[in-house]
């Protein structure tokens, strides 16, 4: 028993543990699409193909988890939730009818 290591989590090692879906990383991000999409084309991060695509999954897009990362630290990225929340706030007032003439 002492030889036997720990079991293996699924997608904690090997080439799993390197790319991630595009909308694992959009809820990583907690963006929307339209956002994730101009951050990337901003930032210059292409989607990437791992070397074993699961056979399942031939037609999902891939990125590397370091490319994922590095937008999460991305001031950019305030910057789109601080203006998601300001065009939420111009929204509620256009429906209350409160604008100014």
């Amino acid at each position: 028993l002492s030889r036997m290591g720990k079991e293996q989590q699924k997608g904690k090692s090997g080439i799993a543990a390197h790319y991630v879906s595009r909308n694992k990383a959009m809820k990583m991000l907690q963006i929307t699409l339209r956002d994730f999409r101009r951050l990337c084309i901003l930032k210059g991060i292409y989607p990437r193909d791992p070397k074993k695509k699961p056979n399942k999954d031939k037609n999902k897009t891939y990125y590397h988890i370091k490319d994922i990362s590095y937008l999460a630290h991305e001031p950019l990225l305030a910057k789109f939730r601080s203006f998601k929340t300001f065009m939420k706030k111009v929204r509620k007032r256009l429906a209350k009818n409160e604008h100014q003439d």
